[in-house]
């Protein structure tokens, strides 16, 4: 079995960390992670921006799932693309936002030693 470098185990460590901060809640994680010019591709679409990534996490956005089943990372020097496939359930109210399988695919950049999102989408995976 193949050993992941240093760099490898931390993005695969951000992923889950990161999963774990959204069923709690805790946008200052994704403040921390993601760059001040962030771009994310939510499932519907919709191109945001740091702020208006963290906006959804202070409303009354809940993830009652966020479970991880494949990670898999490239590196290239000071840039990783992480992709990862698992489930995602969230609602607002009694209404259901997103529910079901899910590939998301981060783009990292390292700077100053940390690893910074610069860009991510996530794509939901429709039934065969």
């Amino acid at each position: 079995m193949k050993q992941n470098s240093e760099d490898e185990q931390a993005l695969i460590k951000i992923q889950h960390e990161w999963a774990e901060a959204r069923m709690k809640g805790d946008s200052s994680y994704t403040r921390r992670l993601e760059a001040e010019n962030c771009t994310v591709v939510w499932p519907d679409g919709s191109i945001v921006n740091k702020r208006e990534d963290l906006k959804s996490m202070t409303g009354d956005i809940v993830f009652t799932e966020f479970k991880i089943d494949d990670v898999q990372v490239r590196l290239y020097g000071d840039t990783g693309i992480v992709v990862v496939q698992g489930t995602i359930r969230a609602h607002e109210g009694k209404q259901n936002l997103l529910g079901g399988k899910f590939v998301w695919t981060d783009t990292f950049v390292k700077e100053r030693g940390a690893w910074k999102v610069v860009a991510s989408q996530v794509t939901p995976v429709l039934k065969k």
